[in-house]
């Protein structure tokens, strides 16, 4: 692949930014020469992911060789602390690619967001942001699904194969390539600010179905569906952990009340906050899986009640449970 044919950006991200380049050129000329040293950065950080070989390809080294095949084997066969040392060095340029993309957009955002002139940028800014965030945390959802021994080989190792396929086009599509399922279901979830009300989640649950693939009822309407696994869809649509949505309903019940408002929750739960994605940064929900993910892992070796994976991890599961090798 020549320099020249590198995709450092999709086609609606390349259009924005040399939009954003011309309307500022002239005006601000310091922003416009750190916009094209930073685009330069990228191009040279995409030029040496490039320059190593394809991960999809069979390779010989000595009298030893490497293939596809192997490397789901060997990505299903460690444990992460050993994992990562034998993750291809594409994967791991890949992924500090991807960070630097949405570093990159950021640092466009923060140059238009107090400049009135600009605030038609603002929306199309968050929206690159969230794709590039969609894809590093669908990685965190591979990679959780892979290092979970408990898992059936088989899920693991098509959870392996989705991930490599990322780490081989990073370049070249986004992350809709691999899982669109993820992608509506966070899309979704980005629009949606839960109203609490009666802690059921019952009119969340409709707002976010709305906009989602149909296997998405599929995974909710299925007779098997564990309480973990519901518990789990509360987590995502409240941003509240397990714990403290038992709180609020136990809070609710001893205080003789029926609902409860978002204004409410910060004293409840003694958070200066509570997130809300809408309108705001769209790295909150790569948070927000972290912290989910963090609380389940505690959970499930603690031997707790409450989810053992997050919402993500169960939905994948379910889809790759019953395919082999196929995108989503």
């Amino acid at each position: 692949m020549g320099i020249q044919d590198i995709i450092i950006f999709t086609k609606d991200e390349e259009e924005l930014v040399e939009t954003l380049k011309h309307a500022i050129k002239d005006k601000y000329t310091s922003e416009y020469t750190l916009i094209e040293k930073h685009k330069e950065a990228l191009r040279s950080l995409a030029t040496s992911i490039s320059l190593y070989p394809s991960l999809l390809d069979s390779q010989r080294l000595s009298n030893q060789k490497r293939t596809m095949e192997s490397l789901l084997d060997t990505l299903c066969s460690r444990s992460i602390p050993d994992m990562i040392l034998h993750i291809p060095t594409k994967a791991i340029l890949g992924r500090a690619f991807t960070i630097a993309k949405i570093n990159f957009f950021i640092m466009l955002w923060y140059i238009v967001r107090d400049r009135d002139e600009y605030a038609s940028f603002l929306d199309t800014l968050l929206s690159c942001i969230a794709s590039n965030v969609f894809m590093l945390t669908a990685e965190e959802v591979y990679t959780s699904i892979i290092e979970d021994d408990t898992l059936a080989l088989n899920i693991r190792h098509n959870a392996a194969y989705l991930l490599a396929r990322t780490w081989e086009h990073r370049l070249d599509y986004g992350v809709a390539e691999f899982a669109p399922i993820l992608l509506n279901l966070w899309k979704a979830r980005e629009r949606l600010i839960p109203n609490f009300g009666t802690m059921m989640g019952f009119s969340e649950l409709c707002m976010l179905s709305e906009h989602t693939s149909p296997l998405w009822l599929d995974f909710l309407q299925r007779d098997t569906i564990t309480e973990d696994e519901v518990y789990a869809v509360e987590e995502f649509i409240f941003d509240l952990s397990f714990e403290e949505i038992v709180f609020v309903r136990d809070y609710l019940e001893k205080h003789n009340k029926i609902t409860v408002s978002r204004d409410e929750l910060p004293s409840i739960l003694q958070k200066t906050h509570i997130p809300e994605y809408q309108g705001q940064d769209p790295r909150e929900l790569y948070r927000s899986f972290r912290d989910r993910k963090i609380n389940s892992r505690f959970r499930a070796r603690s031997g707790l009640q409450g989810p053992k994976k997050t919402l993500e991890e169960y939905l994948m599961c379910f889809l790759l449970s019953s395919r082999s090798m196929v995108e989503y």
